[in-house]
């Protein structure tokens, strides 16, 4: 363990007044900086890459990042379940963000590759293949990133606190993916889309890797649990299904995250053929996002002062409201729409931040429910959550492009045009009314986690 002294849960709970450093606070934070550059730009570009500039059919494109989640459904919990039983000088966590960072650079670097091949069925395999291992590579660092905040602090507040630091750098990466990529590959590729992309993946890779190295050294395990316990992987798995705030919060977040998404990957197309503005999409990317770091304090200040699932329901409410003025004056002005993607990203802040902050919560409430604190697993679960949505959101785009007959680089057909426009607005405003029933079921708030903590002490104690 490294020279710091370790709380543990369990036994004897840190004390609640602990808070955190601003170095530790940005250490933390700026990984998320790595995790949304590489999430971001495959969510937000990888479908479009496949389709328009690899050459792979819409629908199979889809298919592609779809499937890949059967094999992440295991991952995930599995990491999680791993990451909960190792034992080092490190910590529990911080070895695999260290383990996991190159890998991840490279395979990000090989997804935007777009090597000379044959036939699109070989384009298919390799595109499958490095996706896959791009999703493990992830799952390998970003599992074990999430579950560290539960073992930085207790303190539901300073929980907050940091969070909104993770999502402030998150934030930053996601504006890096929305409105720097198409620059950078015009810019490098001069011209030609494959050698941009290519130069694009190499450069995003090397960013990656570094950010998060800087992380691994910036942050220390502060708070740990009791390793009385040593139950099965399937044992584990009590620990999600029988966490009842865990699994609305996750429901909630798939259906929110869904319709973000599903937004997102459209605007390439929107812009590209609706509007017939390829030049201002990144500006399109940029007016949607960058609202969301100007408006993240003022959650914060909502979600310490109502609660996190009332600011989570408030953001993601004003971004449906946003995308129904979209779908009807989406296409009348150009800046009408790109003043309506500034508007739309002031809500869209709540998905960094509502979401994760209310994840630690439910930690705690499984180990008060179970008598377990498996940490590991339930971020492992989450990040499922989280990684779930942009690939449901590229097989919907793709099957739908594939049923209104799209076809890359031709002049689309008015049903095409119509389908584009719904995946853009309506389709995820269906998503997002679905979510918010889910999250305004979520029953914890700051009072009810603080009982809870209180608890587990007693309990604890109880046992000395």
């Amino acid at each position: 363990m490294d020279n710091e002294s370790t709380a543990t849960i369990g036994v004897a709970a840190a004390p609640l007044e602990n808070r955190l450093t601003v170095p530790t606070k940005l250490g933390y934070g700026v990984g998320d900086l790595s995790f949304n550059i590489a999430y971001q730009t495959t969510a937000l570009y990888l479908i479009f890459f496949f389709t328009d500039v690899f050459g792979i059919a819409a629908g199979v494109a889809g298919m592609i990042m779809f499937y890949s989640k059967i094999w992440d459904a295991v991952s995930d919990p599995m990491m999680g379940y791993i990451c909960d039983h190792t034992k080092s000088r490190w910590g529990s966590k911080r070895p695999y963000i260290l383990l996991g960072t190159i890998p991840l650079g490279i395979t990000f670097m090989l997804l935007f590759y777009s090597p000379s091949l044959a036939s699109e069925n070989l384009k298919i395999i390799y595109g499958l293949v490095t996706f896959v291992l791009f999703c493990t590579a992830i799952t390998i660092v970003n599992v074990p990133y999430g579950a560290l905040m539960a073992n930085l602090t207790l303190d539901s507040n300073e929980r907050a606190v940091v969070i909104g630091y993770k999502s402030t750098f998150g934030i930053i990466g996601v504006l890096i993916a929305a409105a720097a990529t198409r620059p950078v590959v015009d810019l490098l590729g001069k011209g030609d889309q494959v050698l941009g992309f290519r130069y694009m993946g190499i450069i995003y890779g090397l960013v990656i890797i570094s950010v998060l190295i800087i992380t691994f050294f910036s942050v220390r395990e502060r708070v740990s649990h009791s390793k009385k316990e040593d139950p099965r992987f399937l044992d584990n798995l009590k620990v999600i299904f029988s966490n009842r705030p865990f699994l609305i919060l996750a429901a909630g977040t798939v259906f929110h995250l869904t319709a973000v998404m599903t937004t997102a990957a459209v605007v390439n197309y929107y812009f590209k053929y609706n509007l017939k503005n390829e030049a201002m999409i990144p500006l399109a990317f940029l007016c949607l996002f960058v609202t969301a770091i100007a408006f993240m304090p003022l959650f914060v200040k909502i979600s310490t002062k109502k609660s996190k699932k009332y600011a989570y329901n408030l953001g993601i409410g004003s971004f449906a409201v946003v995308l129904v003025l979209l779908f009807f004056f989406g296409e009348k002005n150009i800046y009408l729409t790109l003043f309506l993607f500034f508007l739309g990203a002031a809500g869209m802040a709540t998905n960094w931040l509502s979401s994760w902050s209310m994840v630690p919560d439910t930690v705690e409430y499984s180990q008060w429910k179970t008598g377990l604190r498996r940490e590991g697993v339930i971020y492992g679960a989450f990040f499922f959550c989280q990684k779930f949505p942009a690939a449901l959101a590229a097989f919907i785009v793709g099957i739908v492009l594939n049923r209104v007959g799209y076809t890359a680089n031709i002049e689309q057909t008015e049903q095409s045009l119509m389908g584009i426009r719904l995946l853009l607005t309506l389709i995820p405003v269906g998503f997002i009314i679905i979510g918010i029933v889910f999250i305004s079921m979520f029953p914890i708030n700051k009072q009810t986690h603080q009982k809870i903590l209180e608890e587990i002490e007693k309990r604890e104690n109880a046992k000395k």
